[in-house]
This record gives structure tokens, C-alpha cells and sequence, in this order.
């Protein structure tokens, strides 16, 4: 059985494996004649369900049985649900259907594939992580890891060219989502004294609602305006087999524009033929306020790791084709951009972490199993990769310290610390005689010791800084043995790794343990009462 990696994209999919010599290959999709999948699904019929270029197609002319974009509500707790022929699909379920079609590609030209490699935005969260490896699952796939874009991308422009001790950073422009990390590479020695290849974050940020589908709707746009204006029409009024022909060369004139100074596009307007010319600069003034956000998170970036220290800038995702990117990028790191195979860098770095996953457990196990991927210790086991968490993690405890109790989020794990990460601190019951506690477990992107989160010690809504990003994950029950005194140690530990956050605490007293995976999409039934609280030693 052979290990694949998957770049779950937001516009565009695709896959990849090691080939016979080690070689990351991406699997082409010889019925689109391209790479990749549109990440598109149609619901023509309960009968039927399209998943790729064909299902775009319909997008204008059937909107409202088409579904895209779904990366930007996968993991979300305000995404929606989508309805049809009497069956309700979560963003979960759709992004299974796209990745059965990548299954299906492997099958449909003989291959066999159950361990795979999916990956998410570095700056994704436990839910939206969560929801993408059970998207996977779901697809009957054995979802070995999550691995970020960024790293991913890093790690094939390892497999192709390595200079010992750069530092590097990964431009990542997608179809939706925007990813700029700093990567450190350099040469260490692993546990059996072998040279290999050091994989370290830095620094990671970006924007998971900031991809090449704001340039493509501004360029839509446009061209929409210039039919309505030419015919003297409204938007309205103009039809959707019109719409859906702008929507379908709206990509077509993007690439035009990025080997071209002009391109025209030709759409027939109620029986009437109009012409529009888009200008390169045209493009690009329309869409400078874009680029602009790109360029405001690495200005972000280079506050933690100074521009002088960048060596090499890799341009990855297929929106770095745009000229407008390439000179933004290099009008700040002059001399040091590469464009390193944008639309398949991240799905064959995935194709490696996969590898290397399948031959620790090997190398664990001192099988004496061939393995069926040829050759893939020529290349996996020249790599070690050291990731970081992309948020803060914490339990919600009582300060009884100071002359009013607050209820408080205590960041015990911060974003930006080396996965895995470990932490413990020991706390104890709000009061004497109590029966159980209910620890709650919250994420936030902030890196200060304590703040406020998102509920009071009661369980009810509560005012919170919105910056910070406070989501509560989940709820640990720790039950109480009679008599439990206030003094009692309840020992709380977090770890958290690529695959969720395992929690775990220990009654020091009785050494009973309780613990919980949280990796799972699910609903959360607040239980209310402020009895159940944990309190941090009084001072």
C-alpha cells in the first residue's frame, strides 16, 4: 500500500507519491488534462454528484446546487450546511467528496491508497484541523498526519536543492488561503548519527480568507461592469449562461495577463457581442489593496526574524504566477525570490512527510517487511522536521487570588513552541466537599500568561478581547471521591502535537487519571455552574 500526500486546496487539489527512484510525483488527472482538481462539487441529482472542472461549470448556471471554497468554512463553528435532494452536507462531507475523487484517481489508473498525508494552512487551528483529518477519515482514508503548507512546500524544495544552513521564507499564495512562514534548513545528526536535513519554523502567519479568489472576483467584476455598461444594462439583469461564460475565462484572462501587458475576452450579452480589453496595470491597480495585505504579514514576520536574515524567499501556490506578486515580493527581497513549482510544491512535500511517517514506523517496528514504496528511504530519511503550534492552549481556572475571583484562561502551551509541546501546572478545587470538575480546554492566538476567555466560571457568554481569538475546544470531567478537600493537587497536563491536543489530570491523592483527545468536530454542551471550577493556589 503505498503513502500519498494531499494538498486539500481551496480552489484547485492535488496529490502526489514517491516514484520507483524516491521522486515526489504529483498524479495526474488525465480527464481535466491537468495536475490538479477543482475543489468544486455538483449536486446535479441525488443520483449523481460531480466533484472536479466539470461541477465549475455550473457554478453560474446552477449556483445553487454547486458548492466551492469550502477550505474557508471546514472547522469553522459559523460555517454552514448545504441541502440537497432532501440530504444535508457539513463542510466536512464535502471536503470528503473532494478527497474520494483523489482516491479515485489513484484507483482508476491502478494504484491502491490508504495512508495518507493531508495539509492545512499553517495558521489553522484544532477545529479546522480536526475537521480536515476527519474529512479524510470520512473518505476512507488512514490519515496519518497534518502537515503545514509552508512546511510541506520547504520540504520539496529540500528533496531538490538543499545549501546547508538557510534560512528561508515561504510565500504561500493560494487558491483562498495566504501562508507566509520563516523556515530555518541546516544539517544535524539524528538518533543513529546520520546526517540529515533540519527542518525548523521560525515564524508563521496569514489569513485563511485572503487567496487568488479575491483577485479572481475583482477581475469578474470588472468584466461584468464592462458588459452591463456597454448594453446598458444592470447586473440583473444580465443572464447566468452570460455570468457563468465571464466566470469560466475569468482565469483564462488572468494567465493571459501574467505573460501579457493585455488580454480580451469576447461575451456574448443577450444576443449582442461585447468586447472588453483588460490592462495588465489596470489589474493591477484594481487589485493593489490585495497585494497589500500580503505584504503587511510579512512586514509582520520580519518583526520576529529580520529581513537580513532571509536567504532565500520560495513563491508557492498558483497566485504567484501574477507578475504583480513576483515584483512585490522581490521589490523587498531583491536578488533572493524563486518560484519553486507553485501549483505541486506542497502536494509533493506532503508525498515525503508521508514516507518518512510510514518509515519511523518501520524503523519502530524493525519490520523485516519490504516496504512498497520504492526507494523511499533514499530521500525520507534525509529530512527531520521540527514544526510549531499554530495556536495558544490553555485550561480555564478561578483566581481566587486579589479581592474579587475571576474566572481566567492560563496559556499553558503558547503559538509559536516546538510540536510536540508539553506542559503541566497543578491546580486545585474551587471548594471543599466538591464531586467533579469540569476543566475547559480553550484555544487563542494570544501569548500572554493569562486572559480573559470566552465564558465566565458559570459557563455563560462573557465579554472577550476578539483579537485574541478565544475558542473553547471542550470539557474535561474530573470526578471527586467523597470528602475531597480543597487542598487536594489536581495535576493538569497539556500536550499538544500535529494531530490535536491530549489533555490529562491526575488526582495526586488518589492517582486516578482522566484524560481526553480533542481532535474531533463536535458540539459543546456547556454545563453551568461555577462549583466545578478548578482555582489556582491561593498565594
Amino acid at each position: 500500500m503505498s503513502t500519498y500526500g494531499i494538498d486539500l486546496g481551496t480552489t484547485y487539489s492535488c496529490i502526489a507519491r514517491l516514484d520507483a527512484n524516491g521522486n515526489p510525483e504529483v498524479i495526474r488527472n488525465n480527464e481535466d488534462d491537468s495536475n490538479t482538481v477543482a475543489s468544486v462539487v455538483f449536486f446535479e441529482n441525488e443520483n449523481n454528484v460531480i466533484v472536479g472542472q466539470a461541477a465549475k461549470e455550473n457554478v453560474e448556471t446552477d449556483g445553487e446546487r454547486v458548492v466551492q471554497f469550502v477550505k474557508r468554512e471546514i472547522g469553522k463553528p459559523e460555517s454552514r450546511t448545504y441541502e440537497f435532494d432532501g440530504k444535508t452536507y457539513t463542510p466536512v462531507e464535502i471536503s470528503a467528496l473532494i478527497l474520494t475523487r483523489l482516491k479515485n484517481l489513484v484507483e482508476s489508473q491502478g494504484g491502491s491508497i490508504e495512508d495518507v498525508v493531508i495539509t492545512v494552512p499553517a495558521y489553522f487551528g484544532l477545529e479546522e484541523r480536526s475537521a480536515t483529518r476527519q474529512a479524510g477519515e470520512l473518505a476512507g482514508l488512514n490519515v496519518l498526519s497534518l502537515i503545514n503548507e509552508p512546511t510541506a512546500a520547504a520540504l520539496s524544495y529540500c528533496a531538490r536543492q538543499f545549501q546547508e544552513d538557510r534560512t528561508i521564507l515561504v510565500y504561500d499564495l493560494g487558491g483562498g488561503t495566504f501562508d507566509v512562514t520563516v523556515l530555518k534548513m541546516s544539517m544535524t545528526q539524528n538518533d543513529s548519527g546520520r546526517d540529515v536535513q533540519k527542518i525548523t519554523v521560525l515564524a508563521t502567519d496569514g489569513d485563511d480568507m485572503l487567496g487568488g479568489k479575491d483577485w479572481d472576483d475583482k477581475l469578474y467584476n470588472h468584466i461584468l461592469r464592462a458588459c452591463c455598461d456597454d448594453n446598458g444594462l444592470t447586473p440583473e439583469e444580465i443572464e447566468a449562461e452570460t455570468r457563468q461564460d465571464i466566470r469560466s475565462k475569468v482565469e483564462e484572462v488572468k494567465r493571459k495577463l501574467s505573460k501579457k501587458q493585455s488580454a480580451k475576452v469576447r461575451i456574448d450579452v443577450n444576443g449582442s457581442r461585447t468586447e472588453v480589453v483588460i490592462k495588465r496595470t489596470d489589474f493591477e491597480q484594481m487589485t493593489s489593496d490585495l497585494v497589500a495585505k500580503t505584504m503587511n504579514f510579512i512586514d509582520s514576520i520580519l518583526e520576529k526574524v529580520p529581513a537580513e536574515q532571509i536567504d532565500t524567499v520560495l513563491l508557492v501556490g498558483g497566485s504567484t504566477y501574477m507578475p504583480m506578486i513576483i515584483e512585490a515580493v522581490e521589490a523587498k527581497f531583491p536578488g533572493k525570490v524563486q518560484q519553486h513549482d507553485p501549483d505541486q510544491a506542497v502536494a509533493k512535500g506532503a508525498a515525503i512527510y508521508a514516507s518518512l511517517l510510514v518509515e519511523e514506523v518501520g524503523s519502530s517496528a524493525q519490520s523485516d517487511e519490504p516496504s512498497d514504496t520504492p526507494h523511499a528511504e533514499q530521500l525520507t530519511s534525509k529530512f527531520t522536521v521540527e514544526d510549531q503550534t499554530p495556536r495558544s492552549f490553555g485550561p480555564g481556572v478561578v483566581d481566587t487570588n486579589g479581592a474579587k475571583h475571576k474566572y481566567v484562561l492560563e496559556n499553558f502551551i503558547k503559538i509559536g513552541e516546538t510540536i510536540p509541546a508539553v506542559a503541566e501546572k497543578t491546580y486545585y478545587p474551587l471548594e471543599d466537599n466538591q464531586e467533579r470538575v469540569l476543566l475547559r480546554v480553550f484555544e487563542n492566538i494570544s501569548t500572554d500568561d493569562t486572559i480573559i476567555p470566552c465564558v465566565d466560571d458559570d459557563g455563560n457568554p462573557q465579554a472577550c478581547d476578539p483579537a485574541n481569538k478565544v475558542k473553547l475546544l471542550g470539557e474535561l470531567a474530573i470526578n471527586l471521591p467523597p470528602n475531597t478537600s480543597r487542598d487536594t493537587p489536581i495535576k493538569v497536563m497539556f500536550k499538544v502535537d500535529a494531530s490535536g491536543v491530549h489533555v490529562e489530570a491526575i488526582n495526586t491523592k488518589t492517582n486516578e487519571t482522566f484524560e481526553a483527545f480533542l481532535r474531533t468536530e463536535s458540539d459543546i454542551d456547556i454545563e453551568r455552574s461555577a462549583v466545578h471550577q478548578l482555582r489556582i493556589a491561593s498565594e
